[in-house]
């Protein structure tokens, strides 16, 4: 009992500490974005698009014979940590409060291997609550390799494609918003982006960085 008492207690802290994230799933009809409350949030959508060795990627949603992303966002004004949910061809709707977002990580699961994270270096704000902002198509390319048991290995370039005729005329049909105008906040790709924004120190250069290229400097 005493052992259990202070494993329960361990997730308390982490919970309370923002280091176990926050789940948010991906919105993937009408009925459940007229569900969403707009009050104290915003919609966000765009589009995640891999491609390993020359091969475009379509993702399980259960990761079984076959694989998964998952994007791991930061809220940068209140250290939030958000894990999101993508659709088998990479589109999401997310809703999210405004804020500066970090996508620190992306967690890729490989049905034969298993887990690893990858490192994007990308950044978006959504300025205001109760709107709609496009941030565009984040393309993942990737050189992989297998060891002898079946690990990867190997490097992922990342740009950023903003489709915005295309994507939105497309998100109008699906969720019937043609009344609503949608905004853009392109998602932006910095090298000079950390690593992670664990310690203190790597915070605030994120920050600092965050705020620098969100306004175009």
């Amino acid at each position: 009992m005493k052992k259990l008492l202070i494993f329960l207690s361990t997730l308390i802290l982490l919970f309370l500490s923002g280091c176990v994230p926050v789940d948010e799933p991906n919105i993937t009809s009408a009925a459940e974005l007229s569900q969403i409350a707009e009050k104290d949030s915003s919609i966000v959508f765009g589009k995640i698009e891999w491609i390993e060795n020359g091969e475009k990627k379509v993702f399980k949603e259960d990761g079984l014979m076959g694989s998964w992303i998952k994007p791991n966002l930061m809220n940068m004004e209140d250290e939030t940590k958000i894990q999101c949910d993508i659709s088998e061809g990479g589109e999401f709707v997310w809703s999210l409060p405004p804020g500066k977002y970090l996508m620190h990580k992306i967690h890729y699961r490989d049905s034969w291997s298993g887990s690893y994270f990858i490192v994007p270096k990308v950044a978006f704000t959504v300025p205001d609550k109760g709107k709609v902002y496009y941030i565009g198509t984040l393309k993942g390319n990737s050189q992989t390799k297998r060891d002898l048991i079946g690990g990867v290995s190997g490097v992922t370039k990342f740009t950023v494609q903003d489709n915005y005729s295309q994507d939105v005329r497309n998100f109008k049909k699906k969720f019937s918003t043609s009344s609503k105008r949608i905004k853009k906040s392109i998602m932006i790709h910095d090298k000079r982006l950390p690593q992670t924004p664990e310690t203190t120190a790597e915070y605030n250069v994120a920050m600092s960085l965050l705020n620098a290229i969100l306004m175009g400097i």
